[in-house]
């Protein structure tokens, strides 16, 4: 029968930063789920690099997301980290903590959308399913206050997860004191140890419901 899972988000998803070296978390994480539940797992992704948790939301429209999305068990979506980048500059520029408060406020509001629009699109199903917010890790180690920023965008992000077949993966954890080595040349993206570590934590999350 197999597994059908659907990637959704940014760069992230994409897997910039690893393409040449096995790519990056969602096909990993197809391969461990073939390997675990030794049945196939088809894998669509949806994503492309730059996009804000605005852009991810638009997507929802497309009529081939959506198809995609009915048929899927599994779903992960990525995102709000280039609205930290967007939110830090300005910050750097401004000083104006608020901005990356709101910033924060409109990425939670974003992804809610999201699992409103997958909730829709299931409804009357009765396959089970589970989506996987992944949360973000820490690109900038040596500014202070986009840690403390990540962390509450981070806490908020898992009040999310009190609704009906939502998790979040905690890739911040996972990549916590590892920056160095995760990160690519960019000292942005993850690089292939980075990915395998989203793919692993991802494995060690959905294991509960799989």
């Amino acid at each position: 029968m197999g597994r059908s899972y659907v990637a959704i988000g940014d760069s992230l998803t994409v897997g910039v930063g690893a393409r040449l070296f096995g790519g990056g978390f969602a096909e990993r994480y197809a391969v461990m789920l073939e390997k675990k539940l030794h049945t196939p797992v088809k894998l669509s992704v949806f994503a492309k690099s730059g996009l804000t948790t605005e852009d991810i939301l638009q997507l929802f429209k497309q009529s081939d997301v959506r198809r995609a999305i009915a048929k899927a068990d599994i779903i992960t979506i990525t995102g709000c980290g280039n609205d930290l980048v967007q939110a830090v500059l300005q910050y750097e520029e401004g000083g104006d903590e608020k901005t990356l408060l709101q910033a924060s406020m409109h990425c939670q509001t974003n992804f809610s959308k999201m699992i409103q629009e997958i909730a829709q699109i299931k409804k009357g199903q009765h396959q089970s399913y589970c989506v996987y917010l992944m949360n973000l890790y820490n690109p900038f180690p040596d500014i202070p206050i986009a840690e403390r920023w990540l962390q509450q965008y981070n806490q908020h992000l898992r009040l999310l997860a009190s609704s009906p077949h939502v998790e979040v993966v905690d890739v911040y954890r996972a990549f916590e004191g590892h920056e160095r080595d995760y990160l690519s040349l960019d000292q942005f993206h993850p690089n292939h140890k980075g990915y395998q570590a989203m793919a692993e934590a991802l494995c060690q999350q959905s294991a509960k419901q799989l």
